[in-house]
């Protein structure tokens, strides 16, 4: 029986960039994924920004893009509405898979789609058993396979630090949107979304992503409660899909014996982000195959390089949303009062550090409000 020298475990965009590098440095790759068609089930991330792919060092690619974004307008509970024009793009998620797919195809790797593992065992090799009782084997996996993917707990990895704050979402694909398809819609406030936010993500032609992600409560409530409003009146549903966000959950353990985790299975939310962890686990993977060095402790220099680089990104977004989280919607309203003055677009692309920036942005914001200060305690 061959023996490959990586598996993939998720054909995600973590788990493909993964693949894609592998690939490309020689390895005998294979790619395994539940999913046999990719119009089936599509991953519900559809929306960036190309400020974010640049900083992780990917170019978007116009095959994959629906629809192109001037920027974002975050609208608070109270309907104070603040903008940001930094330019994004909405994602045809089908496309967008089958093309890291097929790079990854063409760089050597080989897929298996609509296969589903039911267990891997680690020893001198890792061993994948599938439900319909095929083997694989490898000298190294790597999953990419989703948020809370039950292989994971089997082998002991706790990839998460705060698993309880897994965001619950439900995204409806939509058409006959009435609503200005310029910038990405962004709504916070615990009447509109408790715990995180309701977006809506414009594809063009009256089409959007219509999401609503809430911590400790059901989103089909605020979903059903965002849906009542004017520009969804003449709205109908395409597709419904339910999931889990991991943005605030702070990455744990992504390294173990001869097993690396990327992606949403590691707490690894953002597109981008994802990507460039499923890159750098690539990079690891060619070097500890090609030095025969499979331990834990070869393939924890991934988790070290990703804590370096990475980290701070998912700090401040947890630092953010628990500090929205303290607040009622009339104390989100005066922030939001405070913001609106300031060019935030010019502040978020002077390239600074997310700390300078943030501080810049706070000292501005008490200037326009000094009664903020009161707020200040909701920090710590």
């Amino acid at each position: 029986m061959s023996i490959y020298d990586l598996i993939v475990v998720g054909a995600s965009p973590a788990g493909l960039q993964t693949a894609i590098v592998a690939a490309e440095n020689d390895l005998n790759v294979l790619i395994i994924e539940k999913r046999s068609d990719f119009s089936v089930d599509p991953g519900p991330a559809d929306t960036s920004f190309y400020g974010f792919f640049k900083k992780m060092g990917f170019e978007p690619k116009e095959k994959y893009i629906m629809h192109h974004l001037d920027g974002m307008r975050i609208t608070s509970a109270l309907g104070t509405t603040i903008e940001i024009n930094t330019p994004g793009f909405s994602i045809d998620r089908e496309k967008f898979d089958k093309h890291y797919l097929n790079k990854s195809i063409d760089c050597g790797a080989t897929a298996q789609l609509g296969k589903r593992v039911k267990k891997i065992d680690i020893n001198n090799k890792v061993s994948i058993g599938m439900e319909d009782g095929e083997t694989y084997n490898s000298k190294l996996v790597v999953i990419s396979s989703g948020t809370r993917d039950k292989l994971i707990e089997k082998i002991g990895l706790n990839t998460m630090r705060y698993p309880k704050d897994l965001a619950k979402s439900i995204q409806l694909e939509m058409k006959n949107v009435d609503i200005p398809e310029s910038h990405f819609h962004y709504y916070i406030g615990k009447k509109i979304s408790p715990g995180w936010k309701a977006t809506i993500s414009p594809k063009g032609d009256g089409k959007a992503s219509i999401g609503s992600f809430v911590r400790n409560t059901d989103p089909q409530k605020y979903i059903d409660r965002f849906l009542d409003r004017e520009m969804f009146k003449d709205a109908e549903i395409i597709r419904k899909q339910k999931g889990e966000d991991q943005i605030i959950t702070i990455p744990s353990q992504l390294v173990g014996e001869r097993v690396m985790v990327a992606g949403g299975a590691g707490g690894q939310a953002g597109i981008p982000f994802a990507m460039a962890a499923g890159r750098l686990a690539g990079n690891v993977a060619v070097r500890a195959l090609n030095q025969n060095n499979l331990r834990k402790e070869s393939l924890m220099e991934y988790q070290d390089r990703w804590r370096k680089k990475y980290l701070k990104y998912y700090r401040l977004a947890r630092f953010s949303l628990k500090t929205i989280e303290k607040m009622n919607d009339q104390e989100i309203e005066e922030v939001m009062k405070a913001l609106k003055p300031i060019n935030l677009t010019k502040h978020l692309q002077n390239n600074r550090w997310l700390t300078t920036t943030g501080l810049s942005i706070g000292t501005k914001a008490l200037i326009n409000n000094p009664y903020l200060l009161k707020h200040t305690k909701k920090l710590i």
